[in-house]
């Protein structure tokens, strides 16, 4: 995607059935006279009701929004084609890693998520045939926190299935021959990373954390080095750490993929203890900076909710900037709120604004959906980003909602936009205004 400017905003409203694009904090941007200067990052963000029942992972469910989500980060309508186009080159020899993170057993990366990633990746085609799942590496720092979460621990018995193992896994253990600069800190990789990986997943949870605010994809790579920096929020230590991972391990960039496990989530308290919200979320992205700036917004609405102050992890911040340049912190989200039709196909509810009557001379109805409970603002900003009215701020529930915009005739004829703010994600929509 190119530079966004006022010109091409309209390019940016919508993607057709699988969802719309949106860009969180680009409106406060221009409110501010600022205009992004980087590219645009991708982030599927895929919503389902049905992903959960209570403490329960409906994986069927999961397989849908899964596959749904990697067809809609690719553009591709075929599931295998659309993991295959993640890894350039692959071939029936190449390993795939997914990194998963486990440190904390009651909200870890759930082996339900990942078998539904693996089953993504047996549908590619590679040289005529199927990937191999036993070139699938499923893995953590210690075969302990595979085994609390639920992994079955690889013992080489069964070619045909994923092996997954521990860095401390006999035979295995740290790269003394590779030691990275963590801001300071020397470290070695896991030579899972180093020396068994063509290409790397890196599977997160969605928590805060008393010691960096938020632990998402960067965090997960404290366990895949035998040394980690703690102090300053964990910044810039862990912004060196995916630096020194991209440029030293791994200089052909083999971390491919960011895929957010947020069917349960910490909102505060992180990033030990139980669950305390249920977003019943996956979040998709080749970014790692989009990756952990969209998690925190997700968590950033759960904890508006309860009346706490919004996190800005410093490290998601410094990994944007020189000299570490991980990635972006302007989003272009691609929502996606998943039903079942009756073909047993997903059906995404895109979310739009619907305005009516069109264009609006007097007054009008506004009409938009909410995936799930939380606080919603529907403002209307004119096209130098200032705004103009405010048609509702408060707390909705999920489903379909519609607001009376009574204060048309007060506003001078041409175009606006209206801005709808829900569960930390933004949509906009172009509208007429005549006299």
């Amino acid at each position: 995607m190119k530079d966004l400017s006022r010109r091409d905003f309209l390019k940016y409203v919508g993607l057709g059935a699988l969802g719309f694009a949106v860009r969180p904090k680009l409106l406060s941007a221009w409110e501010r006279g600022l205009f992004p200067t980087s590219v645009a990052s991708d982030v599927v963000q895929c919503f389902h009701d049905g992903a959960t029942t209570g403490s329960t992972i409906n994986e069927p469910v999961v397989q849908l929004m899964m596959d749904a989500s990697i067809k809609a980060l690719t553009g591709l309508n075929d599931v295998g084609d659309a993991w295959k186009s993640i890894f350039p080159g692959i071939a029936q020899s190449s390993v795939i890693s997914i990194k998963v993170c486990n440190g904390n057993g009651l909200i870890p990366t759930h082996p339900a998520v990942v078998r539904c990633m693996i089953d993504g990746l047996a549908r590619m085609n590679v040289g005529g045939s199927s990937f191999p799942k036993n070139n699938v590496i499923v893995w953590e720092d210690h075969d302990s926190q595979l085994t609390q979460a639920g992994y079955t621990i690889y013992d080489g018995g069964n070619p045909d299935t994923v092996r997954c193992f521990g860095t401390d896994h006999s035979g295995v253990g740290y790269d003394g021959s590779v030691t990275l600069n963590i801001n300071g800190t020397s470290a070695n990789p896991s030579k899972i990373l180093s020396q068994m990986s063509d290409y790397v997943i890196n599977a997160a949870t969605l928590r805060t954390h008393n010691l960096s605010d938020v632990t998402v994809s960067m965090k997960n790579h404290y366990g895949s080095v035998n040394a980690r920096q703690h102090t300053n929020k964990c910044s810039p230590a862990l912004p060196a750490l995916s630096q020194q991972i991209r440029d030293v391990i791994t200089p052909n960039n083999i971390q491919k993929l960011f895929v957010v496990d947020g069917l349960f989530g910490l909102y505060s308290g992180g990033p030990s203890g139980a669950p305390n919200f249920n977003p019943k979320l996956l979040l998709m992205t080749r970014d790692t900076v989009a990756c952990d700036a969209q998690a925190q917004n997700v968590i950033n609405a759960e904890r508006a909710l309860h009346s706490l102050p919004a996190l800005d992890a410093a490290h998601i911040t410094a990994a944007a900037q020189p000299p570490y340049s991980l990635g972006s912190l302007d989003i272009n989200l691609i929502e996606l709120t998943l039903g079942i039709g009756e073909s047993g196909q997903p059906v995404p509810d895109d979310g739009s604004l619907a305005v009516s009557p069109e264009p609006v001379r007097d007054g009008a109805t506004v009409r938009f959906a909410v995936s799930r409970p939380g606080p919603v603002s529907l403002k209307l900003v004119d096209t130098a980003g200032r705004a103009k009215a405010v048609l509702f701020v408060g707390t909705l529930d999920k489903g379909r909602h519609s607001i009376k915009w009574q204060a048309a005739r007060r506003l001078a004829a041409g175009t606006y936009f209206l801005h709808l703010n829900s569960a930390g994600a933004d949509c906009v929509r172009k509208v007429l205004v005549v006299k």
